[in-house]
């Protein structure tokens, strides 16, 4: 059933079709069932051998489906439904009439029935959708007609469209003369020409001579006109020829339903429906001649009446003489954009006309994504060509985007493009399908120049749009994005360069880009040779696009104006165009025109959006929204066209007139700012080959704006362009004139400089040439100049492509987006850096010298070939770029003044970066031009209040830029123009500094203060008087803000106090404006230390505060280094104590810090100053105690510990006289130490103690206004206050001499239990089976050993007549927090057997003991000689010995008495009445006693019992000795019983007890001190230092001590003897601190290995000391390392000073003695500077997590130990082991083997030295008593005493 009918009935209906008979409809319907059998060949052919049947057929049923759509008698919706479908079979039958006889109805067949049927069909009547589909049918009549179309039907073509006015329509009557229009010339003209003889041979035509006759025909230019005078009736269906259509009325046929939706603009939907249909209906006509080359010549046809006809309507602002072959670059004006009546329709013209000529990339296929073009414009470089291309193939390759001008070649290769698909085939016999949408845009954009034209300037219209149709107005603009960068699947053929003009009009002067073939051999020969005469050139469409899109700037809204949405599309839009402008800038390659004409449409735009008065309110004008990205894409433009192709000197004359004009505009101050800073990079990497690096940032915060050389080597200097820019300006004038003089005279007579062999992408890199050595780069100005070149002329074309691309950019941001899609200006970034597309154009081997080159080694600024940046092209451009604006002084506006200082301001500290940075080593003749802009500077001092913020920004820029080099500089460095305009700087600085206006005073002393005084310019001492008046009324003001500059006058003023005395009676200014008298002021330092005292008592800022306690105690520490006598003194060193009582704790742990570092010169102090020192004893006393309670908190530690530490050196240092002196009955110092001390440890309050008490100033305030010394950062770690009393309280107890022979600063002894025994000298397992070694607990955190030895100097003569000293010693080792300590006692006893050989005296008894009150000690026994031993001989029988004893004891061992008399009566600790009482109950205890021995019964008892005990130890058991002393210790007390335990013996034991004696017991610091000579910059060269200058080795010796290293006992700070450490080393030892510094110059740096070491011993160290004499600034980064938290960096300065700077990371404290910028002696420096390094490391180890000090950890293991090891054992077994310390019982088990594996592992290393040391290290001399030795040795008594031998270290 869906089959087809059989062959019969196609047969039968064309037979039934050929029946006049049968009526129409039936026809009409066997004709569609023939249609239906037959291809569209078939068909033709059917119609054109039955075309009278066919017109019949379709003309009947016309008239029977009008007929019946007009009848009234029925219902309407039967009439209209059943006349529709008859006239829909007619319509139907009419379009396969069109299109299947076109040849015939070119032949005017059926001319007047078909005009009559297309006039009823496009009646205004009919409904819209009937009328649109007969505008479709006329145009397939309209076309097939072509040329023959009669007046009246081109008539009908003109008025398709409703709406339009009359003047559009051709006249009646006359001729028509078609416009004479170029087709495609490569396809053949004859096919489609009218032909008389064609019509007269058909065969409805009679072919006799008569009818022959009736034919007139015309010859006209145009092509043969037939007039038709008889012709037969059969083909107009009427008998009357010469009449053949009578005029009847026209009527609708089909009027508009009342259900039918009309259109609401009936004008644009039937335009629109004209213009779909033209390219629709060109595909549909089936000619004989089916080529693609036919179609085009039909819709051309089509093309060639809508442009007469239409375009003079729609588009009134068309130019025809608008040519993209020669381009009207006449610049827009401003002009008002109206909305006219077609609007719509022009708009609906250009999309039709935009989409055609946008060759889309089809999504999804393999042309998606470009294959060699992106759409940042990223080229590569073509494959290369096969050599045997046939002549035919070279002719019509082309290349994209070529010019003269650029070496880059065509991107597009073969493979890229498609070609057209109906030209694939060519021209073969088959025929072509044919696609509609090619045919179009093949003749608008590949078919002739004129149609091009009219493309071009139909998308012109655009740009003419008002902005309520800002759609079409980007649809445009991204046509010419894509077209611009080439992201299409087709090149247009317009977008080609004409190969053969660039043949005929090329130089020679450069190589062509190699010929590319991009189409095939049959599109090349459909399209042919002459298509070349359509390409126009990438160089004409952007000159085209450049200036007609600049109409969007221009063009006004209108009344619509004020309108927020109207002003944001016509942003929008700007926006977009400024995007492709930006885009042909960074990578797309122009010529000089191109270049040219860009500049001249930026400056044209903004001088005509921008206005000479900006609006008040923001956001509201086209000016407003667009000038940032107006002034960046103008700016950045300039700049890159200057690196391409010479700017003639008229467009920068404009250039700068138009920013001069514009420089109220805030944002062309903000564009020009930022266009400096970038240009500043490139001069710094492109002349000092210096990176400056952005951030950011941070990474971390001290590499922020770091500067990075580049690795290259140096290029060779030139100095004739950077010394025109230093010198051709005068101090007083302004910069402008100068400016651009210098670079445009005689460019060839100056000698560039050479550029630096460095890649300026960081991305890739260039494998660069042999280095050269040093002395090639130090070649003077007169040798030749060496080959140098830029990596740029090494890359390939393919790095060309890379390098334009986001990736391969030098600065970060992102790569342009692909378009106008997105508004935002930042899509489109313009990175000024990139060298121009284009590279250089030369490389090492073609330039040679400069003058023999022609200049091809000189940028194109110069007068030059080489493109890109070069030196000299940084230089003159950077030059020209900062006068661009003008006399800033000049500008009327003060913000923009404040804002164009600001960023001068900026500018010179980037400037001071790069000269900070820059690596000279002897090449000296390139320098940083500071003080280009003096000039201004100086006249901003004239400018009126109102510009008051600018001119305190010029002020400051002008005392930056002068002091922006060092003393010592090289004088090329200190050009002419610095000492030029020096005075009048000096004359400013007076003005300004004792003037009135205090703001311009506080500018003054923050900006030149500070390094006034080091700087010493000459004739600086002139203005001392001056800054001091200044300082004096900064610091005398209330204004606390931190703007106010009370720390730079804080720091000048103590500054000056280290000058020299004779410098006081040099002349100076008075302070006096406008006034020029000098006088002398010899008591200007005693008036500048009033100003100081006076800031460290009221001082409101923190940071001030801080600076005067620096600069006063430096000047303190010099008058005492330097023994000089000062009244003042004392008073100053109470300020200081004062301080101490600051609230703000960082403030007061500042000034304990300097208190500190005054402990070292304690014993000046004591001679010089007495009482002083009792006096700061008592203050710090006084502090602590205020803050025992609270020294728990974390803002009191670091205070606390810093107290702790003075009071310790302070105490230590001024001795034990000082210590136990008492004065008026007020107790020793010791005593108030001891108290305050335990006030801390216990955490009571300490304000109670007796004595403590100071008298404080009323002057005195503690309390600060603004807190400026930073962040305030909680520490990581804390030290713990409490332990460190304790640990104090400890060493005061071992230094002070309560514990015997104290001396040294030794504390803690290297003696242990093994030495000076046959142990083998080793802590092993040996001494746990020793039966002469005790180990105790006596505390808590002490553990004692006592060891039996016999005393290896042999038995002591006798120390006093009747005692004897024994022949053994009791060694007793005593380990605690301070450490461990050593000393030798030795028993001294009375000898029995000389008493029993005398007679014993009775003692005589008292005759009463009734009364104990009547029998008291009445008188004093005689007094007895010191040397005497009081004994029962010369004792009275009733009178004590008690004081002759004690006077004995301090005469024979003087160490024990503390200074003092033992025997000294001391005040009675009993009231009155009790000691009387306490005198009686004395007294009967002795009568009491005399009568016990009155009665006893025997007297030989006690002599038997006690005569045999041994006399000298031997008695009672192996360590009968020790026991004995243990027991005179105390240990069997009941008050130390619970404390006194034994340990427990074992292995583990001992290697603690080995761990605990390798801790240090003090706080260690390690200390780099570097070196550096003059010029050295590199690590290199300062590690290599040997030695130093005398000033740096005096230094040194001031610093420390030296000691050998090989030798050396102490803290090593990782350094050992003979190794890479060198020999000796400073190191410094107190009660408190050990330091050793790891120098430099004491370090070997003979071989890299040794230098790697030294650096990673400085590297590793926390606190940097540098001595530097180079006059360049000290970089952190030299010496790179992720330490040197604290730098403090010494610049000798003459006449004795040194300049102190100290610098620490964010998260460190403020720390003293040193503040941040000072001026010291150098006779003090090593004291001071000594103070701060361990402040500093202090302050760092604050900042660490998890850190222990060292009492800490040694207190920790100390109780591990004792909780681990105690052993408890009951009295009973405590006093047996005492005496015996092996016990009875079997030894102990001996431990596992695997444990003694693992401790002898864990104790490798542990002990000092693995030999053995039996002898103890002691002293060489040995302390002997006044005792005597009896001849023979005898047994000494039990009860003996035991006197102490010298301790053992």
């Amino acid at each position: 059933m869906f089959t087809k009918k059989s062959h019969q009935d196609v047969k039968k209906s064309t037979v039934k079709i050929q029946d006049s008979k049968k009526d129409s409809t039936t026809r009409l319907k066997h004709l569609k069932i023939v249609l239906e059998h037959y291809d569209i060949d078939e068909a033709k052919n059917y119609f054109e051998n039955n075309f009278s049947h066919v017109y019949f057929i379709l003309y009947d049923n016309f008239i029977l489906a009008e007929n019946n759509l007009r009848q009234k008698e029925l219902p309407f919706h039967l009439v209209h439904k059943a006349g529709r479908e008859e006239l829909e079979g007619a319509l139907s039958l009419l379009e396969k009439v069109l299109c299947l006889l076109p040849e015939l109805i070119g032949k005017r067949w059926q001319l007047h029935s078909l005009t009559r049927i297309f006039s009823k069909l496009l009646h205004t009547g009919n409904s819209q959708k009937l009328r649109a589909e007969a505008i479709r049918y006329f145009l397939l009549w309209y076309q097939a007609l072509g040329e023959n179309a009669p007046p009246e039907v081109n008539r009908m073509f003109a008025s398709l469209v409703p709406g339009l006015p009359d003047s559009c329509l051709p006249p009646l009557g006359s001729p028509f003369k078609p416009k004479v229009f170029d087709v495609v010339t490569n396809i053949s003209q004859g096919s489609g020409d009218f032909k008389m003889e064609d019509i007269l041979q058909h065969p409805n035509f009679s072919t006799t001579q008569d009818n022959a006759k009736k034919v007139v025909v015309e010859q006209t230019s145009t092509g043969i006109m037939g007039k038709l005078a008889n012709v037969s009736a059969s083909i107009f269906h009427d008998t009357n020829a010469l009449n053949p259509v009578q005029s009847v009325d026209i009527q609708p046929l089909l009027p508009a339903s009342a259900n039918e939706k009309a259109a609401d603009n009936e004008t644009k939907f039937f335009f629109e429906t004209l213009l779909e249909s033209m390219t629709a209906s060109v595909t549909k006509i089936q000619w004989k001649d089916r080529s693609h080359a036919k179609a085009m010549r039909s819709f051309a046809f089509l093309l060639e009446r809508f442009k007469m006809y239409y375009i003079p309507i729609i588009c009134p602002q068309m130019n025809h003489n608008n040519s993209l072959y020669k381009p009207n670059l006449e610049l827009p004006v401003h002009h008002t954009i109206l909305e006219d009546d077609f609007v719509l329709c022009r708009v609906a013209l250009i999309r039709w006309v935009a989409g055609y000529a946008h060759f889309m990339k089809k999504p999804g296929g393999s042309d998606g994504q470009p294959s060699s073009i992106t759409s940042t414009g990223s080229h590569a470089q073509s494959a290369n060509h096969t050599q045997n291309s046939t002549q035919h193939e070279e002719e019509t390759s082309f290349t994209v985007g070529h010019t003269p001008e650029s070496t880059r070649a065509s991107v597009f290769d073969s493979a890229s493009i498609t070609p057209h698909p109906s030209l694939e085939s060519g021209s073969s016999g088959a025929y072509e399908e044919l696609n509609a949408e090619q045919v179009a845009r093949d003749v608008l954009c590949c078919s002739s120049r004129d149609h091009v034209d009219f493309t071009i300037e139909v998308l012109r219209q655009a740009f003419l749009l008002p902005f309520s149709q800002a759609a079409t107005i980007r649809r445009v603009i991204t046509l010419y994005k894509d077209w611009i960068q080439m992201n299409v699947a087709e090149i247009p053929p317009f977008l080609m360069e004409n190969t053969f003009e660039q043949q005929v009009g090329h130089t020679g002067s450069e190589p062509l880009a190699p010929p590319r073939r991009l189409r095939n051999d049959s599109y090349l020969g459909a399209i042919g040779r002459d298509n070349v005469m359509v390409r126009a050139g990438m160089q004409n469409v952007l000159q085209v696009f450049m200036t007609q899109a600049a109409h969007v700037f221009v063009g006004g809204a209108g009344s619509g104006a004020g309108s927020a949405a109207l002003l944001g599309e016509h942003t929008d839009t700007c926006k977009r165009v400024l995007n492709i402008y930006r885009y042909m800038v960074m990578h797309v390659p122009m010529n000089d025109n191109s270049w040219e004409q860009l500049l001249l449409v930026l400056l044209q735009i903004t001088s005509l959006v921008l206005t000479k008065v900006p609006p008040k309110r923001k956001q509201e004008t086209l000016g407003t929204c667009l000038a940032p990205a107006l002034f960046q894409t103008l700016i950045v433009t300039w700049i890159k066209a200057n690196l391409n192709v010479a700017v003639k000197p008229e467009l920068w004359q404009s250039f700068m007139e138009l920013l001069t004009r514009l420089t109220h505009w805030e944002d062309l101050i903000k564009e020009w700012a930022k266009t400096m800073e970038t240009l500043t990079r490139v001069l710094a990497r492109h002349v000092y080959s210096l990176e400056l690096s952005e951030v950011g940032g941070a990474g971390e915060g001290r590499r922020r704006g770091r500067v990075v050389p580049q690795p290259q080597p140096r290029p060779p200097t030139r100095r004739a362009p950077l010394t025109h820019a230093a010198d051709t300006r005068t101090p007083g004038k302004s910069p402008r004139a100068s400016t651009e003089s210098g670079a445009r005279k005689e460019p060839h007579a100056r000698r560039p400089l050479a550029r630096a062999r460095s890649d300026p992408h960081l991305a890739r890199r260039a494998t660069p040439p042999p280095t050269q050595t040093t002395d090639d780069t130090k070649e003077t100005i007169n040798h030749k100049p060496r080959r140098w070149f830029s990596l740029d002329s090494l890359r390939q074309s393919s790095q060309q492509g890379e390098r334009d691309s986001a990736s391969g950019s030098r600065s970060p941001s992102p790569a342009p987006s692909s378009g106008v899609e997105c508004s935002s200006i930042k899509d489109s970034p313009l990175q000024i850096e990139l060298v121009s597309d284009a590279g250089l154009d030369w490389s090492e081997s073609d330039v040679g010298d400069a003058s023999a080159a022609g200049g091809a080694g000189v940028g194109v600024v110069l007068g030059g070939t080489a493109r890109g940046w070069l030196p000299a092209v940084a230089v003159v451009l950077w030059r020209r770029m900062l006068a661009a604006l003008g006399d800033p002084n000049a500008l009327p506006d003060p913000a923009a003044h404040h804002h164009f200082f600001t960023y001068l301001v900026h500018l010179n500290a980037t400037l001071l970066k790069i000269s900070a940075n820059q690596t000279l080593n002897g090449n000296t003749e390139i320098h940083v031009p500071f003080n280009l802009v003096a000039g201004w500077c100086l006249e901003a001092e004239a400018l009126p209040s109102s510009h008051r913020a600018g001119k305190l920004l010029a002020l400051r820029l002008l005392c930056e830029a002068t002091q922006a080099q060092g003393p010592g500089a090289p004088s090329s460095c200190n050009n002419r123009l610095h000492l030029a305009h020096l005075h009048l700087y000096q004359r400013a600085l007076h003005h300004g500094l004792t003037g009135e206006d205090r703001s311009v005073v506080d500018v003054l002393v923050a900006a030149a203060a500070p390094r006034y005084v080091w700087l010493a310019a000459d004739g600086y001492s002139l203005l001392l008087l001056d800054f001091v008046h200044a300082a004096t009324v900064v610091l005398n003001s209330a204004d606390m803000a931190p703007s106010c500059p009370r720390t730079a006058a804080v720091t000048f003023l103590g500054s000056l106090l280290s000058l020299p005395d004779g410098l006081m009676n040099a002349p100076m200014l008075q302070p006096y404006p406008h006034q020029y008298n000098t006088v002398s002021c010899p008591d200007l330092k005693e008036h500048v230390l009033n100003i100081v005292v006076r800031v460290c008592r009221r001082e409101g800022a923190a940071a001030a505060r801080c600076a005067g306690a620096c600069a006063l105690a430096a000047h303190i520490a010099y008058v005492l280094a330097a023994r000089e006598t000062c009244e003042r003194l004392p008073a100053y060193v109470t300020c200081l104590l004062h301080m101490l009582m600051m609230k703000n704790k960082t403030i007061a742990k500042f000034v304990s810090d300097a208190v500190l570092m005054l402990a070292d010169y304690t014993d000046r102090i004591v001679e010089m100053y007495p009482g002083l020192v009792e006096t700061i004893i008592k203050w710090i006393c006084v502090c602590l105690a205020d803050i025992a309670g609270n020294s728990g908190r974390d803002a009191v530690k670091p205070l606390a510990g810093s107290l702790l530490l003075s009071l310790a050196e302070f105490a230590v240092r001024c001795g034990p006289n000082i210590l136990l002196r008492e004065r008026d009955g007020e107790h020793s110092l010791l005593l108030l130490i001891f108290e305050v001390l335990h006030a801390v440890m216990t955490g009571g309050n300490g304000t109670d103690i007796e004595g403590l008490t100071v008298t404080i100033d009323e002057d005195f305030d503690p309390n600060i206004q603004l807190d400026n010394l930073g962040p305030k950062t909680s520490p990581s770690s804390s030290i713990d206050v409490k332990l460190w009393a304790q640990t104090i309280m400890s060493q005061l107890v071992l230094c002070v001499g309560h514990w015997p022979l104290w001396g040294g600063w030794g504390l803690s002894s290297r003696v242990g239990e093994a030495h000076d025994s046959a142990l083998g000298g080793e802590l092993d397992a040996a001494v746990l089976r020793a039966p002469h070694v005790q180990l105790l607990r006596l505390a808590e955190g002490t553990l004692a050993s006592l060891v039996l030895l016999p005393d290896p100097a042999g038995p002591a003569a006798p120390a006093a007549p009747g005692l004897m000293a024994s022949d053994r010693i009791v060694r007793v080792l005593l380990r605690d927090i301070t450490g461990k300590a050593c000393w030798d006692a030795s028993p001294l006893y009375y000898d029995p057997t000389v008493a029993l050989s005398e007679d014993l005296q009775t003692l005589p008894l008292p005759k009463t003991i009734d009364d104990p009150r009547e029998n008291t000690l009445s008188s004093l026994p005689p007094p007895l000689p010191p040397d005497l031993l009081p004994d029962y001989k010369n004792s009275p029988p009733d009178k004590h010995q008690l004081d002759h004893i004690l006077a004995y004891i301090g005469h024979t061992s003087p160490e024990v008495t503390g200074g003092r008399r033992l025997d000294a009566a001391g005040p009675s600790p009993l009231p009155p009445g009790a000691e009387d009482e306490l005198v009686c109950a004395l007294v009967a205890h002795r009568n009491a006693e005399r009568a016990y021995l009155a009665n006893r019964e025997s007297t030989e008892e006690w002599v038997e019992s006690e005569s045999g005990s041994g006399g000298g130890g031997g008695g009672g058991g192996a360590f009968a000795c020790g026991a004995q002393l243990a027991a005179q210790l105390g240990v069997l007390s009941p008050a130390r019983r619970t404390h006194a335990q034994l340990l427990r013996r074992s292995e583990s034991l001992l290697r603690e007890l080995r761990n605990l004696d390798a801790q240090r017991c003090r706080e260690t610091h390690k200390v780099a001190v570097i070196y550096v000579s003059k010029g050295q910059e590199t690590r290199n060269e300062i590690l290599s230092n040997r030695c130093g200058s005398p000033a740096y080795e005096a230094f040194l010796a001031a610093l420390a001590w030296e000691v050998e290293l090989e030798s050396h006992v102490g803290f090593s700070g990782g350094l050992r003897g003979g190794g890479g450490g060198g020999v000796s080393a400073p190191y410094l030892a107190t009660p408190t601190i050990e330091a050793l510094f790891h120098v430099a110059t004491r370090m070997p740096a003979d071989t890299p290995d040794a230098i790697l070491n030294k650096t990673r011993h400085l590297g590793n160290d926390e606190v940097h000391v540098v001595w530097s004499e180079h006059w360049r600034p000290y970089k952190r980064d030299t010496l790179p390392t992720q330490f040197c938290d604290v730098l403090i960096v010494l610049y000798p300065l003459p006449g004795g000073l040194l300049r102190c700077t100290v610098s620490r990371k964010p998260d460190v404290v403020v720390f003293g003695p040193l503040w941040e910028e000072c001026v010291i002696r150098a006779r003090c420096g090593a004291a001071l500077v000594r103070a701060a390094a361990f402040s500093g490391g202090r302050a760092v180890r604050a900042t660490m997590p998890l850190y222990q000090h060292a009492c800490s950890e040694r207190a920790r293991d100390l109780d591990s130990l004792s909780r681990q090891y105690t052993q408890p054992v009951p009295f009973e077994t405590f006093v047996a082991r005492l005496r015996d310390p092996l016990p009875p019982i079997a030894p102990v088990a001996p431990e596992r083997t695997s444990g003694r594996l693992a401790n002898a592992l864990l104790d490798h290393g542990s002990w000092s030295s693995s030999e053995s040391q039996s002898v103890s290290p002691r002293p060489s001399k040995r302390l002997v008593g006044g005792f005597k030795r009896p001849p023979a040795l005898q047994p000494a008594p039990a009860a003996a005493l035991h006197a102490p031998h010298l301790p053992r270290r």
